[in-house]
């Protein structure tokens, strides 16, 4: 049996520098109007990536007896990067939905007009569902 390799830590930071841009790039798009919001899925998938091989890297790291720290932002920024993810493929599936309703609340003038917009949302989306169930 082969033993894995102790990985560098210099490896480690530039995953860590990696992990770190990729999370703050998916939480910057996702404030960012649709379509361009969906961008964030490949910011995404790259923090869970780099996010999956730098918590590698510290395992590999603590058995060589060297001493490791970050293991919770780590973590943090890995259930950060799931949610996005997860909400940004709802709203990939449910794109015209979701675009409609963006749309429609951005030509919103009153708070009528607001309302009218989340009640017509809302409609459609257990419409939608509702498909999904008796199917």
């Amino acid at each position: 049996m082969i033993a894995p390799e102790t990985p560098e830590p210099s490896r480690a930071v530039r995953r860590t520098q990696l992990f770190g841009t990729a999370l703050l790039a998916t939480v910057a798009v996702v404030l960012l109007p649709l379509p361009w919001r969906l961008s964030g899925l490949g910011f995404g998938l790259i923090a869970l990536y780099a996010g999956i091989r730098l918590l590698i890297d510290l395992v590999g790291l603590r058995r060589a007896g060297r001493p490791v720290g970050g293991w919770t932002g780590v973590a943090a920024g890995l259930a950060l990067s799931t949610f996005l993810l997860l909400l940004l493929t709802g709203q990939l599936v449910l794109y015209p939905l979701f675009a409609e309703q963006e749309r429609c609340s951005n030509g919103a003038v009153t708070h009528l007009d607001a309302a009218h917009c989340q009640e017509s949302f809302e409609q459609q989306r257990q419409e939608i569902f509702g498909r999904l169930g008796a199917g």
